[in-house]
This record gives C-alpha cells, sequence and structure tokens, in this order.
C-alpha cells in the first residue's frame, strides 16, 4: 500500500483493540464559533494525552494552536479565516 508517496509496510500478525487506549471524543464545545478567531474550542472526552506537541488540530483548513491537554480535554485556539482584515 502506498500513501502519500510512501510505501506502508501490510500488516501480518493479529491486530488486538484495547478500548482504554483509544481516545474517545465526546463533546466539541462551542459547536459554532466566529471567523475572527481568538475563540478557545475544547473536545472533551477519555484516553486523551496530556503532551499538547502530540497534537495537529486543524478546524476549517485553518491551524487551531493546542494550549491545554488533558486526560480528558484538549483545547486550541482557533485562528481568523484568509482575508479578515
Amino acid at each position: 500500500m502506498i500513501l502519500n508517496g510512501t510505501a506502508i509496510p501490510s500488516l501480518t500478525g493479529p491486530i488486538t483493540y484495547h478500548s482504554s487506549l483509544t481516545p474517545l471524543l465526546n463533546s466539541i464545545s462551542p459547536r459554532f464559533g466566529t471567523v475572527v478567531g481568538g475563540e478557545v474550542v475544547t473536545f472533551t472526552g477519555s484516553n486523551f494525552v496530556g503532551d499538547t506537541s502530540l497534537y495537529t488540530i486543524i478546524i476549517d483548513d485553518i491551524i487551531c494552536p493546542v494550549i491545554n491537554a488533558t486526560a480528558t480535554s484538549v483545547s486550541c485556539t482557533t485562528g481568523k479565516r484568509p482575508g479578515l482584515f
């Protein structure tokens, strides 16, 4: 299999799913925001990691830098839409 021009190795052995290791998203707040950015968006759930450097959040093709992360939530601050002054 090739993904973005890079060969991905085939899996040959069994795969074991552990729900305790898989992040579960329960809610996103707020659901809507302004186009001028600066809105803090919080993703709430379980099994997240607290290291903010492990997240890349993109909302509507705009990077939302992570400002806080815990085992139950991740928050980022939205950027403004291009073309706004």
